[in-house]
């Protein structure tokens, strides 16, 4: 028997939109094509994911104010992509930042069919901005460059390549108190955004020792603050395209397949 279909975040019975997992302000001040694999499929995909289980009301009108924040944003910040050793004084409205990032972690979750029960319980947060949970962690950071030996040269040099690319994914914590967190990941260019949510309302304790945790084995992160308007965030060890081999060296075949397709559509134009 099939439940009626409810929206994810004020639970009515609709009627519902297309909703994009990423704000349609962003998407559409991008120019290049992206890869991105959806586990729930098990395929590499060029366009944004799009959920249908959140509601006209919803989308229109208290989402579109988080959206509208999180384009903001880019405009200021996130666009530029950043060196090495650079400093960046980030200001950040707390809630309206935390709740877009949750808004992108939270449709992510559902489209890709990835662990959402802790996300469904920041619904209500996401929606309406209060109260704001007691098991929720904003971790900054900005990812530095790659370098890479740039082989068209005579002589050895090091090229810089800076990070451009935009995701939303699953992120892992080995530390004692993993159990306690679900770790997603919000990275645009330079900007990487780590999201902890505790997975037991109960045990606090327990979120905040995994919050310690991570801090401690990530050099270069730092914990938004609730009370505070800004952070300064210098350039950390880790580059973007280190933190993606894991998952493009476990799917390159699909990646493969992606770009094989891809270039051939495009002769094909």
């Amino acid at each position: 028997m099939n439940l009626p279909k409810k929206c994810a975040y004020c639970g009515n019975p609709g009627p519902f939109s297309r909703e994009h997992v990423w704000p349609e302000c962003f998407l559409n001040q991008l120019k290049d094509r992206y890869a991105h694999y959806s586990p729930k499929s098990g395929k590499v995909h060029g366009g944004d994911y799009v959920v249908r289980d959140v509601c006209l009301s919803c989308n229109n009108q208290k989402l579109s104010k988080l959206d509208n924040y999180f384009c903001s944003l880019y405009d200021l910040y996130f666009k530029n992509t950043r060196g090495s050793d650079e400093v960046v004084v980030f200001e950040y409205e707390y809630d309206l930042l935390a709740r877009a990032l949750l808004k992108i972690a939270f449709n992510t979750a559902r489209s890709a069919g990835s662990e959402t029960e802790p996300l469904e319980q920041m619904a209500g947060y996401i929606l309406e901005g209060s109260p704001r949970p007691r098991g929720l962690a904003v971790i900054g950071e900005l990812v530095s460059p790659t370098y890479i030996e740039d082989r068209s040269r005579p002589i050895s040099v090091m090229k810089e390549i800076r990070p451009t690319l935009y995701r939303s994914a699953l992120g892992l914590l080995r530390a004692p108190h993993s159990f306690a967190v679900l770790v997603r990941i919000v990275a645009i260019n330079s900007f990487f955004f780590h999201i902890l949510v505790s997975r037991e309302s109960e045990n606090i304790d327990s979120f905040f020792d995994a919050v310690r945790e991570f801090l401690g084995g990530i050099r270069g992160t730092v914990l938004l603050s609730e009370t505070h308007n800004h952070i300064v965030l210098r350039t950390s060890p880790q580059d973007s395209i280190s933190s993606m081999l894991p998952l493009i060296s476990a799917k390159k075949f699909e990646y493969r397949r992606f770009f094989d397709s891809d270039k051939g559509s495009r002769k094909g134009g």
